[in-house]
């Protein structure tokens, strides 16, 4: 059974379109010696909440704690167990994750058995994708369309990234307004516009201030997007979410699940960086996305 299709698109297309189906999806490819390196390390130690039944917390103080929270300059290390769940079916794959803020990413498929067939790396607003089956080797712009015509998600880059993270994506506080509220155990954080449109919303684990559950919404005021952190650990005083649950609803309705397998944490440098650079093998076609 294939487990990855695709149309392939033609060199300079202007709109390609590359779909792909999972069927299978785990079984088919192979995580190269380089990253297994980078992938070990110690796994994260469970993190403890702790009941509260009374608390006080004013809206700034909780986004200025998880945003300086989030604001230190590592990347992550991970392999992911990932069930994107569509009206089609169910489709389990394995994923060794690196992220890094702001825009930053590289995402290669781990198989049972089989040969490598999927790498996705995206860095300095360039993505490249590597299809060892077709001898096919994508490169363009890191936009919204051209993820998404690998990865089943629509969210800009460092968005995504973001929320790969545990974290929120930030946005300018200049046109915005803070409401805080109590809701059943975790303290509320909505997001509005100086016209009172909601924003995001953002649900938070009020003794830990970790962040829970976030909301975003459209302009007409639709929910886009809701994200759930669960299981927090911690490792080298990063505190991350061991689960990361996506749910997209509209008319491609779908959800993503992530677990994470020991996802650490590691200084950025310049070394390092370059591993967020995919190369062009040797005899490889390369197709350009507009």
């Amino acid at each position: 059974m294939t487990g990855l299709r695709c149309s392939t698109p033609k060199a300079g297309a202007k709109n390609p379109s590359v779909r792909f189906w999972f069927p299978g999806l785990s079984r088919l490819f192979l995580l190269p010696i380089f990253l297994i390196s980078f992938l070990g390390g110690c796994a994260l130690y469970p993190l403890q909440s702790v009941p509260v039944t009374d608390y006080r917390l004013s809206p700034e103080e909780a986004l200025e704690t998880i945003d300086l929270r989030d604001s230190r300059k590592s990347f992550m290390k991970a392999v992911a167990h990932v069930v994107v769940n569509t009206e089609e079916g169910r489709y389990p794959l394995k994923l060794a994750i690196l992220a890094a803020k702001p825009a930053s990413l590289r995402l290669e498929a781990i198989p049972i058995i089989g040969l490598p067939n999927f790498f996705l790396s995206i860095h300095n607003g360039i993505m490249k994708v590597y299809l060892p089956q077709n001898g096919e080797y994508y490169v363009g712009p890191a936009t919204i369309y051209n993820l998404k015509s690998f990865f089943p998600i629509q969210l800009a880059v460092p968005d995504l990234v973001t929320l790969l993270m545990g974290c929120r994506p930030t946005m300018s506080s200049e046109q915005t307004v803070l409401k805080g509220s109590s809701e059943g155990k975790s303290y509320r954080v909505d997001i509005l516009s100086r016209k009172n449109r909601a924003l995001q919303s953002l649900w938070i684990d009020p003794e830990n201030l970790y962040l829970t559950r976030l909301d975003r919404f459209g302009k007409n005021g639709d929910k886009l997007l809701t994200v759930y952190f669960d299981e927090y650990s911690q490792d080298n005083d990063v505190s991350m979410p061991s689960r990361v649950r996506f749910q997209m609803p509209g008319r491609d309705e779908r959800t993503i699940s992530i677990r994470y397998d020991g996802a650490t944490f590691a200084p950025l440098t310049d070394a390092t960086e370059r591993i967020f650079d995919l190369t062009v093998p040797e005899g490889v076609r390369t197709i350009t996305l507009k």
